[in-house]
């Protein structure tokens, strides 16, 4: 089973569970390119992010890469399924069904499955969890592709940013914007949802984002919270996503994992800051 690097799980998640990552890349200065969580380490990148004067720029993994990825499985009779970042959002998911019509000719008798997940971040990563779920209960390759098709319009992240500043560098949001944000302590509340980042209101103040982001949760799930699985997701910010974490436990919600990190893929556009809820219907509820 394979992601690619925008998935955003820790490394232990990975190893646990053999999952294979097809990293991006990211350069400081378009002549560097720095292969994610490989090359550069999240905790170095968002180092970097702050202290340098030039705006990172992601590149997306190529044909080439998945193919490397994707062969050494094929090789040894594994059947080869891949979670990828929403096609919206980059063209990461193109080069992997490049890569499986490279591949099979060669291996005519694998599966080999794509999957754009919709999603970016833990928003996919959610969503990949649940495929870990459906390999463990036994389902093959085809039944976890068929499965999470079924089920990835339910994954959603419900997220808020502290800083405009790298959605304005990034061109996600115009200088006025950010600056009238930025002095009247104005928070976006933000649902990424069906492949895209969808605004959906503002508030006043730190604090009462982040209570935002629990009253949007819970209304999203409703009566079903224990149909959907969830992750809490910070960027460079952990210290204020635990009490986000304790107030939910509180109310009743399960995390299937620790706190997460946000990556350098969805980081370089938004910062350090952001805090977010990853949702996603459990594939057996």
């Amino acid at each position: 089973m394979f992601s690619d690097s925008s998935s955003d799980l820790s490394d232990a998640i990975y190893e646990e569970n053999d999952i294979g990552i097809v990293p991006f890349y990211v350069t400081f200065d378009k002549v560097t390119y720095y292969k994610e969580r490989i090359d550069i380490t999240v905790k170095e990148f968002f180092k970097r992010l702050k202290s340098e004067k030039s705006f990172p720029k992601t590149s997306l993994p190529t044909v080439h890469d998945y193919v490397e990825a994707f062969r050494p499985s094929l090789e040894k009779g594994v059947d080869v399924v891949c979670l990828c970042i929403t096609a919206k959002f980059s063209g990461s998911y193109q080069s992997a069904v490049g890569a499986v019509e490279e591949l099979k000719p060669e291996f005519p008798d694998r599966v080999i499955r794509v999957i754009d997940s919709w999603q970016a971040s833990c928003g996919q990563g959610v969503s990949l969890m649940q495929m870990i779920g459906m390999k463990k209960a036994g389902y093959d390759a085809n039944a976890i592709a068929d499965k999470m098709e079924e089920i990835k319009s339910t994954a959603r992240v419900i997220l808020t940013v502290d800083s405009l500043e790298y959605l304005q560098k990034g061109g996600r949001i115009g200088k006025v914007s950010a600056l009238a944000g930025t002095l009247l302590q104005i928070k976006p509340l933000i649902v990424q949802r069906d492949g895209e980042l969808n605004p959906d209101g503002k508030v006043r103040g730190r604090q009462k984002a982040l209570d935002k982001v629990i009253e949007m949760t819970d209304e999203y799930v409703g009566s079903k919270r224990d149909d959907y699985d969830y992750l809490l997701l910070n960027a460079d910010c952990y210290d204020e996503a635990v009490p986000v974490e304790q107030k939910m436990i509180a109310k009743g919600y399960k995390f299937i994992a620790p706190i997460q990190d946000l990556g350098i893929t969805i980081g370089s556009h938004t910062g350090p800051t952001l805090i977010g809820v990853s949702i996603c219907k459990k594939f057996n509820a």
